[in-house]
């Protein structure tokens, strides 16, 4: 293992700006022949990496800049030393993110033809596994008064903020979309969309009265491949167009950062995970549809896994025009049920 002391790149992660490749590096290691050598390959790598897979390339980026960055290997024993040297996290666990950051590099040394698969095998054998634990599923549950207090707790720096973040919280548990695809609903906002959706799929009018349906595949999602899986329509009360009129004229912009628990809430570790929002909104309407929906599908259960983007656009053996009428439907007849469980749109 060799470490040249390279100059750290002076980048965001994002690379949305690239060094000067002469200000960086000499002639030498350019011309490195090392097997492991992200210094020479980060430019490639970073544009490898917003291609394959773009929601994690500014994490792996950063920490393959981190611990990288200046090193060299040959030898998987060589690597060995250069990941045992990566310190725990704050709260004493394994890096597991820089880990994988590595794997990853790897895998664009084997995509771009500069080792071997065999080589890749034996390289990713020194570098640990840390499997996640499988949340029991007693820790996935989150109830209705869970998901007052969270929004009760939000805190900000002024009155939009904290407007945004509470409408955040709200379209997470009414719609069950993903954060990403809620960050950019709101962020995208355009609210001729949703008559655009209304009369592409045939909804009927008198349904604006109650639920908006906005068409998701009229959002763009920076962060996520074109095929990754995603939903296809957001469906939540109207209330909340007013709600997010005021947020899109305040100019205020969602992102990963400013919409953790811990940027969100004065006290974000007494309250559960806001993933769990998705496992509720599914819950709730499993539970209640078949009781609630006027003539519900036998299958309504693929219906509510398609509002949420968990299903294909065919779920069912259906075309995807009938899905969006009858998931709209029962969102319409579940919808004053919904208001009425979580007790939110006041808040």
């Amino acid at each position: 293992m060799a470490d040249f002391g390279e100059r750290r790149p002076l980048l965001d992660a994002t690379t949305k700006s690239e060094p000067e490749t002469q200000d960086v590096f000499t002639d030498a290691l350019i011309d490195s022949t090392a097997k492991i050598h992200y210094g020479r390959d980060r430019e490639e790598y970073a544009k490898w990496i917003q291609r394959e897979s773009p929601s994690l390339a500014r994490d792996y980026i950063s920490k393959l800049n981190k611990y990288l960055w200046g090193k060299k290997a040959n030898t998987p024993e060589e690597l060995r030393k250069i990941v045992e040297s990566i310190p725990p996290t704050s709260s004493g666990n394994p890096d597991r993110k820089a880990y994988l950051a590595i794997r990853s590099y790897i895998n664009f040394l084997v995509a771009t033809g500069r080792i071997r698969k065999s080589e890749a095998i034996d390289f990713k054998a020194v570098i640990p596994n840390i499997k996640t634990k499988a949340r029991p599923e007693s820790a996935k549950v989150i109830s209705a008064e869970d998901i007052r207090e969270i929004i009760k707790d939000v805190k900000g720096s002024t009155p939009e903020v904290i407007h945004a973040r509470k409408l955040y919280l709200k379209l997470l548990a009414f719609t069950g979309l993903r954060a990403d695809e809620v960050r950019e609903l709101m962020n995208q906002f355009d609210p001729r969309v949703i008559d655009d959706t209304f009369k592409a799929f045939g909804l009927p009018e008198e349904w604006k009265e109650k639920i908006a349906v906005y068409d998701m595949e009229r959002v763009k999602l920076p962060h996520r491949k074109h095929q990754t899986k995603r939903g296809y329509i957001a469906v939540f009360p109207a209330e909340l167009v007013e709600d997010l009129k005021r947020f899109k004229a305040s100019g205020y912009k969602l992102r990963k950062d400013n919409t953790y628990k811990r940027t969100m809430l004065k006290n974000p570790t007494r309250h559960k995970d806001l993933a769990l929002f998705r496992k509720w909104f599914q819950n709730f309407m499993n539970d209640n549809v078949m009781s609630t929906v006027s003539n519900p599908p036998a299958d309504a259960w693929h219906l509510v896994e398609f509002l949420q983007g968990r299903a294909p656009k065919n779920v069912g053996g259906r075309n995807y025009r009938w899905n969006v009428q009858n998931a709209a439907r029962i969102y319409y007849y579940m919808v004053d049920k919904l208001k009425e469980e979580l007790g939110i749109l006041e808040l």
